[in-house]
């Protein structure tokens, strides 16, 4: 639910926003804007593989020991096939990996096994990784390209909609050895395979059909309040809450922090800016390659979000 709320909200403020400056052509024709750093964000992505298991596993003190390994085994066998599958799917659809929709896939990975990871088997957290892999691929095309939104970082194809595919997750994969009582049936200490949640592979419709209505509430009512309040924020702030033309060009780093990553590149006249903005670039800037022979059909890898 959380993911599924804070995707929703990064799609209503993607859309508020509009693209970055470039990212689509005179014809509607998508263009690549990279990231600068790889190696970071990949270190960054394997960071929050690290704390998943925390995250999950601490969230179910109350689950008995054994139940307690099996949290920790399906994050990591969701994360490791959500890794897998999505690399192997950008292989196949453009002939060269891709680390940064690697990272992306493991952590849609992640992601849709955060709800389920005390109610499922081992088989079930490795198929939910390597369909999230494969469905984080496909959300970033069909937003990028379809739906013309630009999401810099993917937020919505990782969390959002992985967000919604963990709720479901619950109400299909389910196996009814946890959660004894939680539908206000049978006891706590119900045997294994007791009155406890159940999918639909296990022949049972309500819990689906429960998880189906919840996302689909929460996810309407957060995107209303999202696109309202960012609509509206927009209106009252001067110039709007999208950052100045040069600014988005040169980088936010000097208007944002004061300092430049990397002062030795920066393409400017001066790099002592008067009004807190970055000062104009020297010359327009030009296309940057995106790496050597790299794919070019792809969808644009954002940043691990």
């Amino acid at each position: 639910v959380v993911h599924a709320m804070g995707g929703v909200a990064a799609l209503a403020g993607a859309i508020v926003i509009g693209p970055r400056k470039g990212k689509y052509g005179p014809n509607g024709e998508v263009n690549t804007l990279p990231g600068h750093h790889i190696p970071m964000a990949m270190l960054g992505t394997f960071i929050l593989l690290f704390g998943w298991f925390g995250f999950n596993a601490a969230s179910t003190f109350a689950a008995t020991d054994p139940r307690f390994s099996v949290v920790a085994v399906n994050t990591a066998l969701a994360a490791a096939f959500g890794a897998v599958t999505s690399i192997l799917y950008i292989m196949m659809k453009t002939g060269k990996p891709d680390p940064g929709m690697m990272a992306n896939g493991m952590l849609a990975g992640l992601v849709a096994i955060t709800a389920p990871c005390a109610f499922v088997q081992p088989w079930a957290a490795a198929l939910i990784g390597a369909i999230s892999g494969v469905t984080v691929v496909v959300a970033m095309g069909f937003v990028e390209k379809k739906l013309k939104i630009d999401d810099p970082v993917g937020a919505f194809s990782v969390h959002g909609v992985h967000g919604i595919f963990v709720v479901l997750a619950v109400g299909i994969f389910a196996d009814g050895r946890y959660g004894a009582g939680w539908n206000g049936t049978g006891n706590a200490l119900a045997e294994p395979l007791g009155p406890a949640p159940k999918g639909l592979i296990y022949g049972e419709t309500g819990q689906f059909f429960a998880q189906l209505i919840g996302a689909l509430v929460i996810c309407t009512l957060m995107f209303g309040l999202a696109f309202a309040f960012f609509k509206i924020q927009n209106a009252l702030t001067k110039g709007g809450i999208r950052s100045d033309e040069a600014d988005e060009i040169a980088g936010l780093d000097l208007p944002e922090m004061g300092v430049l990553a990397y002062p030795e590149f920066a393409p400017f006249d001066s790099v002592t800016p008067a009004n807190g903005h970055a000062p104009r670039p020297a010359a327009a800037p030009t296309a940057v390659p995106v790496g050597v022979g790299g794919p070019t059909g792809a969808p644009e890898t954002p940043p691990p979000a």
